[in-house]
């Protein structure tokens, strides 16, 4: 992934729990604040939660916005959000919630990412309850540039 997607700025640890909707729509704001989508893209994160969970297991959930809002996408982007206590997410309990935008075919190079990163358990619980940015960068961006 390349560094420019993810930006240490939009990394968050250490959040209190909150619903769902509401971590949805967090994420849904730092990817507009960070100028990846516009505001129409939230939204579209919500019909895209109506129609199938976007949580992918291994306590990860992976909010983005239907086929239909690749108009609200600027430029390709993640945000991430750490819940140590773990949140409450269409019945699982989830501790990274990652609001990804994919412009063009980029989503599916950063769900692979994502789904690499965190396939296995030790390795996703690490990044449940690290106290260190730096770690979940690495995770996701590792040496790429």
């Amino acid at each position: 992934m390349k560094k420019a997607i993810l930006k240490k700025q939009n990394i968050i640890i250490g959040c209190k729990k909150q619903s769902r909707d509401e971590a949805i729509a967090r994420v849904g704001n730092m990817l507009v604040e960070s100028g990846y989508v516009t505001q129409d893209y939230i939204k579209a994160m919500y019909e895209r939660e109506d129609i199938v969970s976007t949580f992918i297991g291994n306590g990860v959930a992976i909010p983005h916005g239907v086929g239909d809002a690749k108009h609200a996408i600027k430029t390709s982007g993640i945000v991430v959000i750490q819940y140590p206590e773990g949140i409450e997410y269409n019945g699982n309990t989830v501790y990274l919630v990652i609001g990804i935008a994919g412009k063009d075919n980029d989503h599916i190079k950063i769900l692979s990412r994502i789904a690499e990163s965190l396939s296995e358990e030790a390795d996703a619980k690490k990044l449940w309850h690290t106290q260190d940015i730096d770690v979940i960068y690495q995770a996701f961006v590792g040496d790429n540039t």
